[in-house]
């Protein structure tokens, strides 16, 4: 009984890591390719980046938007079969914890792909430049943490009201 606890929560778990997969992928494609594009061109322009810097940048960007969209389709396919797995009826455990190891190791190759990219564009700017991405990086992270708490404040209302 514990074991099939211990399965059915590390299920969930892949499951919720795998939905943040599936958005940080679309971020790079789809209805957001437009959006992450702008992005780009954006910071490239904040940071005051030369044509050379920039055809540097724009051939990084576009790799990373490769090797994202592959990770994309073998995570997609994993969940496919996971959902098969799933609707069978009986559990072959080794191969839902074999999937499930298999979507882990694609979520931490799409991180290390993440900070690798990061990486090799520090290494096109000069100091002034990474200074200033530094600083861009910092607000964007503080944005976001922002847009996090109202949402979470937001729902603890929605809760709320929903018990009055």
């Amino acid at each position: 009984m514990l074991l099939n606890k211990s399965l059915m929560a590390l299920v969930l778990a892949t499951s919720a890591l795998v939905l943040s997969v599936s958005a940080d992928a679309r971020n790079h494609g789809g209805m957001h390719k437009e959006h992450s594009m702008q992005q780009h061109q954006m910071m490239m322009e904040k940071l005051g980046v030369n044509d050379e810097q920039r055809a540097k940048m724009d051939k990084l960007y576009e790799q990373r938007k490769e090797a994202v969209k592959a990770h994309q389709e073998q995570m997609m396919e994993l969940m496919q079969q996971q959902r098969h797995m799933m609707q069978q009826d009986t559990l072959d455990k080794g191969k839902l914890q074999s999937n499930l190891r298999k979507q882990a190791d694609i979520r931490a190759e799409m991180m290390a792909g993440r900070h690798q990219h990061y990486m090799e564009v520090q290494k096109l700017l000069n100091e002034e430049q990474r200074a200033k991405m530094k600083e861009l990086r910092k607000e964007m992270y503080e944005m976001r943490q922002e847009m996090r708490e109202d949402m979470h404040d937001q729902a603890k209302e929605r809760k709320q009201d929903n018990k009055k």
